[in-house]
């Protein structure tokens, strides 16, 4: 029971800690950082999930999105349709 509740734990940590991390990487303002820097310390889990849940993606992330969809469809457009797969 205790290495269960030791691993849940551990988790919650590495949430919290992600969670911290991110908001600081992503200046939102002081503000909004100060709000839910303190939020999340304060609700470790709870405030990390409302975080997860209200966060919006960066034009940055959009575009890595985006240029990755564009990639695979590249890739899948130049494969062949032969269902015996040897390539020829």
């Amino acid at each position: 029971m205790s290495l269960l509740w030791g691993t849940v734990a551990l988790i919650v940590v590495i949430v919290w800690a992600i969670t911290i991390y991110d908001i600081i990487r992503r200046h939102l303002g002081a503000k909004h950082t100060v709000g839910w820097v303190l939020l999340v310390i304060v609700l470790p889990f709870v405030g990390a999930l409302i975080y997860w849940a209200l966060r919006k993606p960066t034009p940055d992330e959009l575009q890595h999105t985006l240029d990755a969809q564009v990639g695979m469809r590249e890739e899948a457009a130049g494969r062949s349709i032969d269902s015996t797969r040897t390539g020829l």
